[in-house]
């Protein structure tokens, strides 16, 4: 356990007090306010100014996670403010100094690379700082040299070094990606992964292409790694390339398990969570291809999740050791939070410091969502999460018409790949002439690619893009600006993991110190107490699998599946979803039952369930 610094002790004290609380949450109001409203009811006085500042570099000290992100938030929050209402020259030049200062503390590089894109400021770091900053990019440079590890990803990585079995989790900000990568440029160069290969294995299609294109930019100066995305490795290319990096869905790397040409020395599990999912077919999947790969080889497995408590549970989840977990909770860019009641005609926002919502003026009388919209994105680039591909693409065309047309070669030239490649009517070329995409998992793979090219390019024209789901499976989608406009995915509520994985898209690494999540009310049955719950920034919830500790001895998903066996219909209506996901881990039971492989599945199947040797035998 790591002892407790003065820094530590001192961050604690200035939590508690009275004027830290009172400027703190002042700040707030006024940025929510100029954001919501485009007015500041008070303007921030140079002394509660002067303090913040004062308090923030105390913060970004601390060995707290919690009080390090209150003193990026607060840093990113001046900036914001400075931008939007104005803090005069000389504040101004204190907020960039002390900014810097305590982005160096907090290891926060990207932060520091957006810092130094403006005028810079007429203050020097302190000579103690300067040296820390030196000191951290020289500890903290990738494996490749082009790049500086944040403190948290350091973190990461330098656990993650000696462990055969590892799994962490943190924001959608925190970069698992990048810290995949930079484990992997390390892991391909090493002479034992000949005639061998690695594994990364993704949810989608989509997410193939993009960790593929990636990889290939990474590795273009390694030539003995070739990346496939494809089951399969033909002789010449085994011939011509030591070493293979296969970028694979679960049913992929199951059509590899059928005839593996090279044994699987790691396998890393991106966008984890898909393993453990509730009512998701696919989750077996997973689970069957992890499962069967560490049986065949003595592979090394990495699992990267989103924000949860217990990243250990995946550890578990295949029997392995659980010292090789780590949760991270800060994050690179700072979250603004607010919540829009076009039903009521309320608006809120929340703070750092509670979940309670503060309220603020009303929006205007007869205000839409796509007035809404169109006022609070101003110029910077925005994502609108819809829930359902049609009405993505509905909702875009709804958007484009109150946007004016766009004149840009690249732009044009999409608008042409679309015509020719899908149809000539196709919706998405009129929206695109307005500045306007929409995303989703029905659309062509190119055009989709051809799409987040197209908006993540920052003098792109297109500012807006409509998209479904796709941003929860772990597209690379990041904006200034999410609009949030239903709490469901698919038939379901979100889930904590659901809404942190989407609000993490606000805000863009080396471009915003922070991101605006807006999310929008705008019929009757949407946002319940229980989905408003999620908004605000809270602590990671635990993650839960019937294959771990069974809460409570519940047997419902075992009993569920004596029924499948016993060739019994399922209570109640379940789903074809429920109903698919019950069938597949029927089949698995049989399978590992057939090999008499020790697995939690088989363990608690034949705990839980009466006469279950019979029954799966």
């Amino acid at each position: 356990m790591t002892s407790r610094t003065a820094a530590d002790l001192l961050s604690e004290l200035i939590l508690q007090r009275p004027d830290f609380q009172s400027a703190y949450g002042g700040l707030e109001r006024a940025v929510a306010e100029s954001f919501l409203s485009g007015e500041v009811a008070q303007a921030l006085n140079s002394g509660d100014v002067k303090h913040l500042l004062r308090f923030a570099d105390v913060l970004s000290h601390s060995n707290d996670a919690r009080h390090r992100e209150l003193a990026y938030t607060a840093i990113a929050l001046l900036r914001e403010y400075d931008t939007a209402v104005g803090l005069g020259q000389d504040l101004s030049d204190r907020v960039l100094a002390v900014a810097e200062a305590v982005l160096v503390q907090l290891g926060n590089f990207p932060g520091i690379r957006t810092l130094q894109k403006g005028v810079g400021s007429r203050y020097a770091l302190p000579l103690s700082r300067g040296a820390l900053r030196i000191a951290k990019e020289v500890l903290q440079r990738t494996r490749k040299g082009d790049a500086t590890l944040t403190d948290a990803q350091y973190a990461i990585t330098e656990k993650m070094r000696g462990e055969d079995y590892f799994s962490f989790s943190g924001p959608t900000s925190l970069g698992k990606s990048f810290i995949i990568k930079d484990a992997l440029y390390d892991i391909v160069r090493r002479d034992d992964l000949n005639d061998h290969c690695v594994v990364v294995l993704v949810p989608t299609k989509a997410l193939i292409g993009q960790t593929a294109v990636d990889l290939r930019i990474l590795l273009s100066e390694v030539p003995e790694v070739n990346v496939s995305t494809y089951p399969s490795l033909p002789q010449l290319l085994r011939q011509k390339y030591r070493r293979t990096i296969f970028v694979l869905t679960p049913e992929r790397l199951l059509r590899y398990l059928a005839d593996p040409v090279r044994e699987i020395d790691y396998l890393v599990v991106d966008e984890a969570q898909k393993v453990i999912a509730k009512n998701d077919a696919r989750s077996s999947l997973y689970y069957h291809a992890i499962v069967e790969t560490t049986r065949r080889f003595a592979t090394k497995l990495v699992f990267a999740s989103p924000s949860i408590a217990n990243p250990e549970l995946f550890l578990k989840l295949f029997g392995k050791a659980t010292n090789g977990a780590l949760t991270v909770k800060e994050r690179t860019v700072a979250q603004h939070r607010y919540f829009v009641d076009l039903v009521t005609q309320r608006q809120y926002y929340f703070s750092g410091l509670d979940t309670t919502p503060q309220e603020i003026g009303a929006t205007l009388p007869g205000m839409g969502v796509v007035d809404l919209i169109l006022a609070r994105s101003r110029d910077r680039k925005s994502i609108i999460y819809i829930n359902g591909s049609l009405k993505s693409a509905e909702f875009a065309l709804w958007l484009a018409e109150r946007c004016g047309v766009v004149s840009d070669e690249k732009v044009e030239e999409l608008i042409k790949h679309v015509r020719e490649c899908v149809h000539k009517d196709y919706f998405l070329a009129s929206t695109l002439s307005r500045g306007v995409a929409f995303h989703h998992g029905k659309m062509p793979q190119e055009v989709r690619e051809r799409v987040e090219q197209g908006f993540a390019d920052p003098d792109s024209p297109i500012q807006f893009v409509v998209c479904t789901s796709t941003l929860l499976e772990g597209v690379n989608l990041p904006a200034k600006n999410i609009f949030v406009l239903s709490d469901k995915h698919g038939n379901s509520s979100f889930t904590k993991i659901d809404f942190e994985n989407l609000a993490g898209r606000a805000g863009r690494l080396t471009y915003d110190f922070s991101g605006n999540v807006v999310c929008v009310r705008e019929e009757e049955n949407r946002w319940t107490d229980r989905t408003r719950a999620l908004i605000p920034r809270t602590e990671p919830d635990p993650a839960e699998s019937f294959l771990v500790n069974p809460a409570n001895n519940r047997k419902k998903e075992y009993t569920d599946i004596a029924r499948i066996l016993r060739g019994e219909s399922l209570p109640g209506k379940p789903s074809a979803e429920q109903q698919r996901s019950v069938e597949q881990y029927a089949s698995i039971l049989t399978l590992h039952q057939l090999d008499n492989q020790q697995t939690p599945l088989r363990s608690y199947f034949l705990d839980k369930v009466k006469g279950g040797r019979s029954g799966c035998g």
